[in-house]
């Protein structure tokens, strides 16, 4: 099945010290969303990273068309009527705390993995992307497609690059999105993603806060009680992926629960508080759910603030396509204004599925289980959100095959929007490879 394995080897291998280091080159770039500026939608960072990618495309030799006000870069090979699409992004979430193996931004090599905000999610598929359309290009292998490589920078913090690309440009027939993990996923749960705000402020509590992101579980809070400060630590996880995780607002709000110096009505407060964030399937509010493609729905809450005395907190749920979304809804409303909360609903995105059955899914999946060995493997639904659930036809894959993670890190790090964020080089070498394959099999598909 795999004419050009060997091939594709032989290049990956002999490119392997340069792959690592722009890698790392754009991990030192810290991409998180900032202030916009002309030309830079999402901050002068993100940009800053579009910019190195652009210039790593054109001289390579691709053709390329940075929209800097879209926020994106398209970098295109092959003259083909037909398109497949490769989709990455190299806009990261917050460093965040607890960082120890290497500074976030500050990338370095542990027992063979790079560690860096980014390393997995998602600046590795930047550089994947880059180098499977220059095995493709360079190695001259059949390819009779249009390849086009969507490079965003806004993937974080809303998609608006992915939006502003789909307004502007058709998309390509088929793509895969690096963004998720192996073998292949062919859907995304919904998101809603909801604010939640006292009515009443506190009376001793003066301040209560933690978190940057809302799809990432908080994982550190501090509050100040009679100008004493109090902090808790959790585990922080994606929030697409709470299982293991602790929510830093849960442990903190209950310890000051507890204590006697403060007054009942803001003990009863954070009593509440700990209630709505020490679980998250959605149990507190009734709307527990479970579907055999998309799993379990669950509630995370990211960020929690105080302004004029009232605390915010910040939640992000995932919900399959079962889900009557407006009736969660009414749900989530009645139960926070029955206890005297108010709440504003700030961003909502459907669910997906591609059928199992589609050429391009089976293509890849039939890859898949020849590279890998596994006879058995089958498709998943992401719980995530990524770039597909914008594009008429797309699957998601990994960026790492096989890599496993460091044995000394401790519970809560390594993982995507984790401290200590990391990829195993060899996993990442072996991503590049299986993807080039996954290419070439579905140009085959779509050109035959």
């Amino acid at each position: 099945m795999f004419s050009y394995k060997n091939e594709i080897r032989e290049y990956i291998d002999s490119h392997k010290s340069e792959i690592v280091e722009i890698l790392k080159e754009l991990i030192r770039i810290p991409s998180v969303r900032g202030e916009a500026d002309e030309g830079a939608p999402f901050g002068k960072d993100c940009a800053r990273a579009l910019e190195y990618t652009n210039a790593l495309y054109k001289e390579n030799g691709f053709e390329c068309e940075l929209d800097a006000e879209g926020g994106y870069l398209l970098s295109c090979f092959g003259e083909g009527e037909k398109s497949l699409g490769i989709f990455a992004h190299s806009d990261v979430v917050p460093a965040g705390e607890g960082w120890t193996l290497t500074q976030p931004f500050e990338p370095k090599e542990v027992d063979g993995f790079i560690v860096g905000r980014g390393a997995t999610d998602d600046k590795s598929a930047t550089v994947l992307s880059l180098y499977c359309a220059k095995i493709i290009k360079e190695l001259k292998l059949p390819f009779s497609s249009r390849l086009i490589c969507f490079t965003g920078s806004n993937e974080e913090s809303g998609m608006e690059d992915i939006r502003a690309y789909v307004k502007k440009h058709t998309a390509p027939d088929f793509s895969l999105v690096c963004d998720t993990a192996f073998p292949i996923y062919r859907g995304n749960k919904g998101i809603l993603r909801f604010v939640a705000t006292q009515t009443q402020p506190m009376k001793e509590v003066t301040d209560f806060y933690g978190g940057s992101a809302f799809n990432v579980v908080l994982g550190e809070a501090k509050a100040t009680v009679h100008k004493k400060i109090f902090t808790e630590k959790g585990i922080s996880r994606h929030a697409a992926l709470p299982e293991s995780s602790l929510n830093a607002a849960y442990l903190l709000s209950k310890k000051l629960s507890e204590q006697d110096e403060i007054c009942e009505e803001d003990r009863d407060a954070m009593l509440f508080i700990s209630s709505v964030t020490e679980k998250y399937y959605g149990e507190i509010y009734g709307i527990e759910n479970t579907d055999k493609d998309f799993g379990r729905l669950t509630v995370t809450s990211g960020i929690v603030n105080m302004k004029d005395g009232r605390v915010s907190l910040s939640f992000d749920m995932r919900y399959d396509a079962s889900v009557n979304i407006e009736e969660a809804k009414s749900n989530i409303t009645a139960f926070f204004n029955d206890n005297g909360w108010s709440v504003e609903y700030v961003h909502e995105a459907a669910p997906f599925i591609i059928d199992e059955h589609n050429p391009y899914i089976k293509s890849c999946l039939k890859v898949y289980r020849e590279f890998s060995g596994d006879r058995e493997a089958v498709t998943y639904v992401n719980a995530g959100g990524t770039y597909a659930r914008y594009l008429p036809c797309a699957a998601e894959i990994g960026t790492s095959f096989g890599g496993g993670r460091p044995d000394a890190l401790p519970s809560g790090h390594g993982s995507v929007h984790q401290p200590d964020e990391c990829i195993s080089i060899d996993g990442f070498l072996n991503a590049i490879e299986l993807t080039t394959l996954m290419l070439l099999e579905c140009d085959k598909e779509m050109n035959k």
